[in-house]
């Protein structure tokens, strides 16, 4: 995708969710996400490879509250209500998760679907929510 067409795209909820990305792709949408106001946030999970790992990184870089307690269901709540980073949409860069899926492919299956349903549930509210993976370097 060009600038043009992220400019076009990233605002519509309703073609938000999650995505596989090639590592060279990630400069433009940060860019592009930037530019339209969105709360972008970049994850590396480099040597992440398992669940607590990814969830701490997680955690640090979105600059969660206090009370999350490093689960699958505190990340959906979190995620779902991002109160102390209001913005017009939000964009998540999750890069190096190779090591995660590699090692435990189950709780890989189910960090995406709590990213699919957080994607979901900002966009029954009109607000565009994106996970990008990019599995290795």
């Amino acid at each position: 995708m060009n600038r043009e067409e992220l400019d076009e795209t990233l605002p519509l909820a309703e073609r938000a969710g999650v995505f596989s990305l090639p590592s060279g792709d990630t400069a433009l949408i940060n860019e592009a996400a930037t530019a339209l106001g969105m709360a972008v946030f970049r994850v590396d999970l480099a040597g992440c490879g398992d669940k607590g790992e990814v969830l701490g990184q997680i955690a640090a870089a979105l600059h969660f509250p206090a009370w999350f307690g490093c689960n699958w269901d505190a990340l959906t709540d979190c995620l779902t209500d991002m109160s102390w980073r209001e913005a017009t949409g939000y964009v998540l860069i999750l890069e190096n998760l190779g090591e995660f899926q590699s090692r435990d492919e189950d709780e890989f299956d189910t960090f995406i679907e709590v990213l699919s349903e957080a994607s979901a549930s900002w966009s029954g509210m009109g607000i565009p929510f994106w996970a990008f993976l990019v599995l290795g370097r």
